[in-house]
């Protein structure tokens, strides 16, 4: 299967398998081959040619994975945005990417003159030859990092990353053509657009999140084999009653957050041990992926990866290591000297040879001439049974510099601050005792903005002043 595309591979191999669930809808690999291939003719068509951006304001449909893989075709690169974000949030990401045109796969915002709008029939079908080519060194999307505590970079990668990615994943995760992964990410994010090309690869399924039932009842009902989650995502689905034996699931990756050990222990005892990873957008999705063993460890390097940890920052390097950073037509790679990409992440190697991730260098600080790394803080809390999610953010202090405010988010019923502290105080020196408990704000979504959540805590400290 060299250099050619997954989906032409399976669409000769075993042309009536199914590729992609979504809903009632159920496309084979030979017709979704043949739409990719109509898709792909279409934006030549309309003008793209390799090289160009294509704006696709996108989070899982059909439709944006169609298209997704049409740009992968025409060596057009695919550049999702979270389609809930503001629409001038979206021009000026577009404007930085030097994109002129966009797809409303997924949404029916009235854009202004700067993104022109482009229109295709996504049912069409054509001929498709007798070889459909990827090239490994082919530019082919843009991912937006999070922004949680910093503007948003716009990670430009190869195809080959996402294809030695994908091979590297299934070394621990085995997918193949019986699995049924399910889109649970958005697509603007990596661990989104990565499940296609894991899945393709194997001539698997991807289910499309997308049918009306709740999420418990999709499991129970639909040949879901592999999950990628957030721990809040599945707190959640426990809460609704969810049970592994009464599904199809063989695999589940946790990721995204602190994992909570309790939340751990109750999978185990439901028969299911879910896997955990460290990843990022710059290494197009995992790096380390293993069994979750203690606080922080994320297991050892996949295949096609490279770790190592100088002066306590986790630096990364490998054949996923994506080309750099796009802004306005440059391409910067953001490699040191010796061709390692330094992530900003505080971490260590076990004596086992797995990695432990601490946190971002760039969320500690100092109070009272104490060093403080919010995640230490987060991992504590998630461990308390009746937390879903926290988040530790710094405060200014009149005294101490800065001191930690948490929020909280209960799956279970809340304690108080005093309890809270106790907690705390059990496992971490008293100086690292959030000052503060606030309740999680509505509306925030799998990755919440650390930048946000401190503006929120420092305007409950002044308005308590």
């Amino acid at each position: 299967m060299i250099d050619t595309c997954p989906i032409h591979y399976w669409a000769k191999e075993t042309p009536e398998h199914i590729a992609i669930e979504a809903g009632s809808v159920r496309l084979s690999y030979r017709t979704l081959n043949r739409r990719v291939a109509s898709l792909a003719q279409q934006l030549a068509r309309v003008g793209f040619v390799p090289g160009d951006r294509l704006v696709v304001p996108a989070k899982g449909s059909l439709k944006s994975l169609l298209l997704a893989w049409a740009c992968l075709r025409a060596g057009v690169i695919f550049c999702p945005l979270n389609p809930a974000s503001p629409i001038s949030q979206q021009l000026t990401l577009a404007k930085r990417l030097q994109a002129e045109r966009v797809c409303q796969t997924e949404s029916d915002h009235h854009y202004p003159a700067e993104l022109t709008p482009i229109t295709l029939d996504f049912l069409a079908e054509a001929d498709v030859g007798e070889t459909s080519v990827l090239g490994g060194s082919q530019l082919c999307n843009t991912i937006f990092t999070s922004g949680s505590s910093s503007t948003p970079k716009a990670v430009l990668h190869r195809v080959g990353n996402h294809l030695a990615s994908a091979s590297g994943s299934a070394s621990f995760i085995p997918v193949d053509q019986k699995s049924g992964w399910l889109l649970s990410l958005p697509l603007f994010h990596i661990g989104g657009y990565a499940i296609p090309f894991r899945v393709f690869l194997a001539g698997g399924r991807v289910i499309l999140d997308d049918a009306p039932q709740s999420f418990a009842e999709r499991l129970e009902q639909q040949a879901i084999s592999h999950l990628s989650l957030v721990p809040t995502q599945l707190w959640r689905l426990l809460q609704a009653g969810f049970s592994p034996q009464r599904t199809q699931l063989r695999e589940l990756l946790l990721g995204g957050a602190a994992i909570p050990a309790p939340l751990v222990a109750r999978m185990v005892a439901l028969g299911l041990t879910p896997k955990v990873s460290y990843g990022l957008s710059e290494m197009a999705s995992q790096v380390c992926t293993g069994i979750p063993t203690a606080p922080g460890v994320v297991g050892r390097p996949l295949p096609g990866r490279e770790v190592r940890v100088v002066d306590g920052e986790i630096q990364l390097r490998g054949e996923t290591l994506f080309c750099g950073y796009l802004s306005n037509g440059e391409v910067d790679p953001a490699l040191n000297d010796e061709g390692w990409f330094a992530t900003r992440d505080k971490g260590h190697f076990n004596v086992d040879g797995a990695l432990v991730v601490e946190g971002r260098l760039d969320n500690g600080f100092i109070s009272g001439g104490e060093n403080i790394q919010p995640e230490s803080i987060e991992q504590r809390l998630v461990d308390h049974p009746g937390i879903a999610q926290a988040l530790v953010v710094a405060v200014p202090h009149p005294e101490w510099g800065e001191r930690p405010v948490a929020f909280i988010d209960w799956h279970g019923e809340a304690a108080t601050g005093q309890t809270l502290s106790a907690w705390v105080r059990e496992a971490l020196p008293g100086f690292m005792v959030p000052d503060a408990w606030l309740a999680w704000p509505p509306g925030v979504g799998f990755k919440p903005s650390r930048k946000h959540f401190a503006e929120l805590a420092r305007a409950h400290v002044n308005s308590a002043v």
